[in-house]
């Protein structure tokens, strides 16, 4: 059984809102921080969660964005 990571969803809620936050970028592989734990974005709108201490792309996958916010946030066409 997965456990739910509130972090992860109102990151996800929040870019996917469009009209309520429409000037959020995104770019693959480019990492960011939140409580302590690094994420990033593979193409297509995977977000992952990397493993503590590791400089390899890799770690648990998180969620995605669909294919019209990816699309809208980032330079993808």
């Amino acid at each position: 059984m997965m456990q739910r990571d509130d972090t992860v969803q109102s990151v996800l809620e929040r870019l996917e809102d469009l009209e309520k936050y429409p000037d959020e970028t995104l770019v693959p592989y480019k990492e960011f921080e939140i409580d302590e734990k690094t994420y990033y974005f593979t193409p297509g709108g995977f977000l992952y969660r990397k493993d503590p201490d590791t400089e390899a792309l890799g770690g648990f996958f998180c969620g995605y964005l669909t294919d019209e916010v990816w699309h809208y946030r980032t330079d993808d066409s």
